[in-house]
């Protein structure tokens, strides 16, 4: 800005930079107060989010409301959005329920705008932010558990309305330089010009939240007009899909269905904003000087977005579809699934984690069950080189996640993954041992239990997809189930063993040679030692799996840790 205006105004332009920089630290602060505010809330209410989340999205309206709520109370779209790519890449959600929480996330970030609203403009709360931030800031430092993150919660927020209070003082260095009339006019053109620059404005920021408070406190002060100001809310909600579309680059299938969606979604709500906006602006001067331009403003963000959502909440069903034929599913190595991005959200991880796990048992279980059925083609059985490349994938990133020690739960279903690799790369090995393998189907005394069990990891190969529950109901009918096939794995265990003893005096009675003594008794140890992995890999993943779908209702059953006893 030239001397000359602000000297036109009256004011000393030396003041101008400083109110400049009132300003910058005014939106700085805002925005390290929403970072450090939604830190501790992720903490402290992340559980419960989860949970809401599993429990509420199987349904397009339940989820909607459960996205709006999760993303008000941890203050974080991306937060939820980790959270319901997580349930997703572990197959607790489809893809197309994954869509409401979408829609109820873009309707809970207006819950941001509200609280700028009531809290920083029509109640100035800046002064008494102060003292508030020095109690918590040394209840954050000196305390402990909870009570340290509600310390952290309070000073977040004090940060926050001391930054509005700065926003509001820096934006003094406008009067008389920035009105409606020096920005892109009130029209179709001039709106589209601004919606621009409130995306412009999201992605250099990466928050929607500090561009409409910035907003609020420039209509507030008379330096935009209404219509100019909705133009900027509109692309700031446009742009808040940069995010998403950045960190799916280079992600799996759900990842870019799940930002391309959230890109259809709000380019169309943003159009239709854009018609509710001239329709709200013709004739409605007396509204807004009644109610106030800042309260009309945030009426019209929920608005739009609402309306959004209900525009397209009956239409989920097709438009999961068409998404999913723009994306198709390509059948990627399991390790490009271990995106190291849901490694910010350590329960996200664990899901994915899971997900990865159970791809890999059904194909290892589906490979090596084939090479165990009757009369097996020739070369028939698992990859053995990219079965333990996919094992050691899994077990490095499986120690990159960061666990709190104040976490017990998810630290046992870390421990259950864990043990799980360790049964699985056993398993890996005896499927090397083919010579093992083609005696044990030939041998009189072992072919029945072999290609029984081959038959098991057949089937659990073949509903390895449905090991993730839809409801209660069908969690319970699979744990059912599942526990039907260890029980009978438990028993042919228990045959081989008792076999063993008769099958030694029997050879030892024949006039069997040495070697092939020392070889039927080895393809029986092959047996009894991979029905064991196999049983113990079962186990673990149906511990993990209870783990991960607790908060849909009863837990799946996982089968008793003392039936079966490690093997070497």
């Amino acid at each position: 800005m030239d001397d000359g205006r602000a000297l036109a105004t009256g004011r000393d332009p030396r003041v101008i930079p400083t109110d400049l920089f009132v300003l910058l630290g005014g939106i700085g602060l805002f925005l390290y107060g929403m970072q450090a505010l939604t830190a501790e809330l992720q903490v402290i209410a992340s559980d419960r989010a989860r949970a809401v989340i599993q429990r509420f999205a199987r349904r397009p309206l339940s989820g909607l409301a459960a996205g709006a709520g999760v993303t008000a109370l941890v203050q974080s779209s991306s937060a939820t959005m980790v959270m319901t790519l997580g349930f997703v890449g572990a197959g607790i959600l489809s893809f197309s329920q994954s869509l409401g929480i979408v829609l109820g996330a873009n309707i809970g970030t207006t819950f941001t705008g509200w609280a700028v609203m009531v809290l920083g403009i029509n109640v100035n709360l800046g002064t008494l932010a102060f003292p508030a931030l020095f109690l918590a800031g040394l209840g954050r430092i000196l305390l402990s558990g909870p009570a340290a993150r509600i310390g952290g919660v309070v000073a977040g927020l004090c940060l926050i309305l001391i930054g509005i209070d700065l926003m509001q003082d820096g934006m003094t260095a406008f009067d008389g330089v920035l009105d409606p009339r020096s920005l892109p006019s009130d029209t179709l053109a001039g709106r589209l010009q601004l919606l621009v620059l409130g995306m412009a404005a999201t992605v250099v920021t990466q928050s929607s939240s500090a561009g409409v408070a910035a907003t609020l406190v420039l209509l507030s002060a008379g330096h935009v007009a209404f219509g100019q100001a909705a133009a900027l809310v509109i692309g700031m909600s446009v742009g808040t899909t940069f995010t998403g579309i950045l960190a799916s680059l280079g992600g799996n299938a759900a990842m870019r269905r799940t930002a391309l969606a959230h890109l259809t979604f709000n380019l169309i709500q943003g159009a239709v904003a854009l018609v509710l906006l001239d329709l709200a602006t013709r004739g409605a001067d007396p509204v807004f000087d009644m109610i106030g331009g800042p309260l009309a403003l945030v009426v019209f963000h929920t608005g739009f977005t609402v309306l959004g959502a209900a525009v397209f909440l009956p239409v989920i069903a097709p438009m999961a579809r068409f998404v999913e034929w723009l994306v198709p599913e390509k059948a990627l190595a399991i390790e490009h699934d271990l995106d190291p991005r849901f490694l910010s959200d350590p329960a996200a991880a664990l899901d994915v984690a899971l997900a990865g796990t159970r791809r890999q048992i059904a194909g290892l279980f589906g490979d090596l069950g084939a090479a165990l059925a009757p009369s097996p083609p020739a070369g028939v059985g698992p990859d053995i080189a990219a079965q333990t490349r996919t094992a050691d994938a899994i077990g490095n990133y499986l120690t990159q996640i960061a666990l709190s020690e104040q976490d017990p739960r998810r630290r046992q279903r870390f421990g259950e993954l864990m043990a799980l690799l360790d049964h699985m790369r056993r398993l890996i090995h005896r499927a090397t041992q083919r010579d093992r393998i083609a005696l044990a189907l030939t041998e009189a005394s072992l072919c029945r239990e072999t290609r029984y069990f081959g038959a098991i990891l057949r089937r659990i190969a073949r509903h390895e997809a449905e090991f993730v529950a839809g409801d209660a109901a069908i969690a319970q009918d699979h744990a059912a189930s599942l526990s039907r096939l260890h029980q009978r794995l438990t028993r042919a265990q228990d045959r081989l063993s008792r076999r063993e003893d008769a099958l030694r005096r029997r050879v030892l009675s024949s006039r069997a040679t040495p070697p092939r003594l020392f070889a039927i008794t080895d393809a029986m140890r092959w047996l009894r030692r991979s029905a064991a992995h196999a049983e113990r890999v079962l186990h673990h993943l149906l511990a993990a799996q209870s783990q991960a779908i607790a908060a849909n209702g009863p837990a799946m059953p996982a089968p008793d840790a003392g039936q079966s006893g490690g093997t070497g």
